[in-house]
């Protein structure tokens, strides 16, 4: 049967968990990018605990572990990916602050604040950006950071083949706009008034 005319939401996630574990990365990035991103978060310390939700095999994490004090945790929903993630882990005897657990981004095995950070590299879109942030919060420390990179349109115009799909694929999907992230953000994480 051909794929043509499939969408996303009837590929085989097998297919895509082969393909994907055979690459570095799981989706976009680089460690360039994930330590600016990382310069953004502070206080961390031995005691602070990070999670990296959608981890794949573990590229970003190990970039945050050779970078970061403290325990991680790494949780993808394939299986696949989290042994090739220990694998690596072991590779690189990081094993006694780095745990990867098979798990979904949307049902957290974790408890009520347990968390400084919450990082999630090219992987939110699964369950949606609004929806993971909600979901998410619980596990976060009071004063802890979520950090995040999202699907996003930089411009208004796009072929129609690739604005179908990504509508098809993500309708959250949407034109960066500060204002509308600023918006987004405070109806996740009130701000309290002066």
């Amino acid at each position: 049967m051909s794929n043509e005319n499939k969408s996303i939401h009837e590929f085989d996630f097998n297919l895509i968990c082969e393909y994907f574990s055979s690459v570095e990365r799981q989706g976009p990035g680089s460690p360039e990018v994930t330590l600016k991103a990382l310069d953004f978060i502070e206080n961390l310390s031995v005691q602070s605990r990070i999670a990296d939700l959608g981890c794949g095999t573990g590229t970003q994490t190990i970039t945050l572990a050779r970078h970061t004090p403290g325990q991680i945790v790494g949780l993808d929903l394939f299986p696949d990916f989290i042994s090739i993630f220990e694998q690596n882990i072991q590779k690189l005897d990081l094993q006694d602050r780095v745990k990867g657990i098979v798990g979904s981004m949307d049902n957290l095995p974790f408890g009520k604040e347990e968390f400084d950070l919450i990082w999630s590299e090219g992987a939110i879109y699964n369950i949606g950006f609004q929806h993971g942030l909600h979901t998410w919060r619980e596990y976060l420390r009071k004063g802890g950071y979520v950090a995040v990179s999202e699907v996003s349109w930089f411009t208004n115009k796009r072929p129609a083949e690739i604005n179908d799909f990504w509508l098809d694929a993500y309708p959250e999907i949407d034109t960066i706009c500060k204002f509308n992230l600023e918006v987004q953000l405070r109806s996740v994480f009130p701000m309290k008034k002066p």
